[in-house]
């Protein structure tokens, strides 16, 4: 069933109702997977998959969810444009590419997750309540507000977040400003390569991190293993486009999922989830 449903979600938007429907369904077919598992971050995912199939987001998620989908449809309505040597800056792709300028409502369809999954990584937080926890890839902030937002309803906890392109880097951190949200959030602009070490030597231990930046195996492999030492004894880490033939995103997630620290690894079509642990 779960392999049936990976299989169709390519087909529908995961915005559009059918898209949520379908999505929806593989978190809560994926649940069982997870039930034998008797660590931390394993059962926090499992729970996280449960009330997001479900649409059991509390009150104050919901809240801050409105407001954050407000923000999105802010930027889209206000015809905000942006030029694409940015837009390849953002994805660490050397561009000199002319006129015309693209309109963010544009460039957010592939550069922002879609609300369900935002919720999802809300869910996620909401139940492991990591203190210390890392992105990759900050865009239009969209993903970051939602994160940032499941650690204000903690109570605790800080993300630190990386963006390439300080015009990108400069509109998300406009957003966490106007939604309350900038304390919690850390915005680094600059090149990961660069930044990632000394940023993990500071933060350590991580316990929960999202990567959504350079969407290429290489970078992706190489990002993963640069912050597995500075990883909590039980983390989890999820990965956005793993399902990105084209770039090698697949081969990158086979390996992952197959290092020796993961415990387990859930795909979700788009996104992938690794819980990783200490190793013994």
């Amino acid at each position: 069933m779960i392999c049936a449903l990976r299989q169709a979600l390519p087909r529908f938007a995961p915005g559009s109702r059918v898209g949520r429907a379908a999505y929806r369904a593989l978190m809560a077919a994926s649940v069982p997977r997870l039930a034998a598992r008797r660590e931390r971050p394993s059962r926090a995912l499992a729970r996280a998959l449960s009330t997001t199939a479900l649409g059991r987001s509390s009150a104050q998620e919901r809240a801050w969810a409105a407001r954050i989908e407000a923000r999105r449809q802010r930027l889209i309505s206000a015809g905000e444009v942006i030029r694409p040597a940015i837009l390849d800056a953002a994805r660490g792709l050397a561009s000199e590419a002319p006129e015309p300028e693209v309109p963010i409502s544009t460039a957010s369809l592939w550069m922002s997750l879609p609300a369900q999954l935002c919720v999802f990584l809300m869910r996620l937080i909401r139940e492991l309540r990591p203190r210390s926890c890392l992105e990759l890839g900050t865009g239009f902030g969209i993903s970051t507000a939602y994160q940032a937002a499941s650690l204000e309803l903690n109570g605790a906890g800080t993300l630190t977040t990386f963006e390439y392109a300080p015009e990108i880097a400069e509109i998300a951190g406009q957003g966490l400003s106007e939604l309350g949200l900038a304390s919690r959030v850390e915005v680094n602009v600059g090149a990961i390569d660069d930044l990632l070490s000394e940023a993990l030597e500071g933060i350590a231990p991580v316990e929960y991190a999202f990567v959504d930046a350079d969407h290429t195996e290489e970078a992706t492999i190489r990002e993963f293993e640069a912050m597995l030492p500075h990883l909590a004894e039980e983390a989890l880490v999820v990965f956005d486009d793993i399902n990105w033939t084209e770039a090698g995103m697949t081969r990158a997630w086979d390996r992952i999922r197959r290092h020796g620290r993961v415990s387990a690894a859930l795909p979700l079509r788009r996104l992938g989830v690794v819980a990783v642990c200490q190793k013994s």
